[in-house]
């Protein structure tokens, strides 16, 4: 038996539709396989702002710590580069209903602010206040006054709540602060031992 050409053309172009329709019918969607590996990591973002690295005390005293973000370095060159400077959020309330106390450390030794910094060889001065513009945030400045500077490894500030409006700096002894225990502010030792900080 002879087919012509017309005849296997129409055959396999039957078998073809054929094959394509019941592949159609059979297939179904299949399960969601297992996840792939994780890829490699990206690279880091960009360093976010510096702030201050931890808080402790409790709701009257409380402490605000700048280290292990690199160097305090206050050898530059004044009006601009003898300066150091933390942003703390601080409600105006607070802010003007706490005495502040500031503090510079190097080779396990705290200085306070204002006052002389390692072996005497520079004084400081430090002043506070809100930054125009930005809601509840106060910028703590310390600022070489005399000497050439030295370079500290961590900068920390106490803030205590009082009832009454208190000196606003490092001042000395409690009698020359309202509402303040009669203990040396300067000495950080003898305020953390009184208030139980860390």
């Amino acid at each position: 038996m002879r087919m012509n050409m017309k005849s296997i053309t129409r055959s396999l172009a039957v078998i073809a539709i054929t094959i394509a329709t019941i592949s159609m019918v059979s297939c179904k969607k299949g399960d969601t396989g297992p996840a792939g590996p994780a890829g490699p990591a990206g690279p880091q973002g960009p360093q976010g702002p510096v702030g201050p690295t931890g808080q402790s005390g409790n709701g009257t005293v409380m402490q605000f710590i700048y280290a292990d973000q690199g160097a305090i370095d206050l050898t530059g060159a004044a009006p601009n580069n003898n300066k150091f400077g933390l942003l703390i959020n601080a409600s105006d309330d607070t802010l003007v209903n706490a005495a502040w106390f500031a503090y510079l450390y190097k080779d396990g030794a705290w200085y306070g602010v204002p006052g002389a910094g390692e072996n005497d060889a520079s004084n400081y001065s430090f002043s506070y206040g809100y930054i125009s513009n930005a809601l509840d945030t106060a910028v703590f400045l310390v600022s070489r006054s005399s000497g050439p500077g030295e370079i500290y490894d961590a900068f920390k500030v106490v803030r205590i709540l009082i009832d009454q409006t208190a000196t606003n700096s490092t001042g000395g002894s409690g009698n020359r602060t309202r509402g303040l225990p009669n203990i040396d502010f300067r000495n950080y030792e003898e305020v953390k031992k009184y208030y139980n900080l860390q």
